[in-house]
């Protein structure tokens, strides 16, 4: 199982999670009946008749409030946009609906099928199954299937967050940024709000989310332990975060130089020339040999001896020796 799919298992293993899902990102209306507590986290694996094992990440089972009876969340967790997702939600909700059958001859139960999604490109994925099916005809179109599903996009979440004490909203927070010493004054905020012992395994598993899906998602690399202590991780990110602030300030010079020399190229080459320079220009990573391109502007007489010159360059800090080349 891959550690992305871990983390959010791991964190949606506590009901505090859940309700913090149910309650603060949902229409009100959904959960308004439901007995938040009243939950039962249900075994996730389901096995088809042909011995196939398909099952959702994660299922809770909810109470109703004011009787019997009760509400089947599936949590599936995403990290890349899927444009059958529908499908995959119709098909977990027919085999936990087929699981029950076997097991009690009482009446299914109704489902909310939740996609929690974490990735870099925008989700845009209809939520109706029927929306991936072609148009069936009017006397066909009661036998369709029709199942809609709900999507929490977390690093594009724009509503405005719950107030008052609310684990989702904490993780919505976080992922609202990838600068390091942010995250650990966030950290500190959160075990500030939840100082309650009972609630130290769940900071934890935030810890391991940040490890294994937050900060790899923005290219930081960080070796964050499963267990540290919530203390020490706010220490160690703080001085992290001095360090990656240095290394954007260096990488953003980099790019200011290299859309300078692109601008000049263009002026005294043209476009086609500077597209292909700025390309070769993203392979160097130290900005003074940026300004020593420019400078290489005034001395060739034609696009192609600048980009060869470049070329060399470029050959040159791939082998290690930095050299100039002339």
């Amino acid at each position: 199982m891959a550690k992305h799919d871990r983390a959010w298992k791991l964190l949606f293993s506590y009901p505090e999670m859940v309700r913090g899902l149910l309650t603060g990102f949902l229409p009100s209306e959904w959960v308004s009946d439901l007995d938040l507590s009243v939950m039962t986290r249900q075994s996730e694996g389901q096995v088809t008749d042909d011995g196939r094992e398909r099952h959702p990440d994660r299922v809770w089972e909810v109470g109703l409030g004011g009787g019997p009876g009760s509400v089947l969340v599936t949590l599936e967790f995403q990290s890349t946009v899927d444009r059958t997702m529908a499908v995959r939600v119709l098909v977990y909700t027919a085999m936990l609906y087929q699981d029950r059958l076997r097991r009690s001859s009482a009446e299914l139960p109704p489902v909310l099928p939740i996609v929690v999604y974490y990735g870099s490109e925008e989700w845009k994925v209809g939520e109706e199954v029927a929306e991936l099916c072609a148009a069936p005809g009017a006397p066909r179109a009661p036998y369709q299937p029709s199942q809609r599903h709900f999507v929490l996009d977390v690093g594009g979440y724009t509503g405005p967050l719950p107030g008052g004490r609310n684990w989702m909203a904490e993780l919505v927070r976080l992922a609202r940024t990838p600068d390091p010493e942010v995250v650990a004054a966030e950290l500190r905020n959160i075990s500030a709000r939840w100082p309650e012992p009972q609630y130290d395994s769940l900071l934890e598993a935030i810890l391991t989310w940040l490890g294994q899906v937050h900060f790899p998602m923005h290219r930081i690399d960080l070796e964050m332990p499963e267990l540290v202590n919530v203390r020490e991780a706010i220490i160690m990110l703080q001085q992290v975060g001095m360090d990656w602030s240095a290394k954007l300030r260096d990488e953003g010079r980099a790019e200011g130089q290299v859309e300078v020399v692109r601008l000049q190229a263009a002026r005294k080459f043209g476009a086609e020339t500077a597209e292909r320079l700025a390309g070769r220009l993203a392979e160097i990573a130290d900005p003074e040999r940026a300004v020593e391109v420019g400078g290489w502007l005034l001395e060739c007489e034609s696009g192609e001896e600048l980009l060869d010159r470049v070329a060399r360059l470029c050959e040159s800090c791939a082998n290690g020796d930095g050299a100039a080349t002339g």
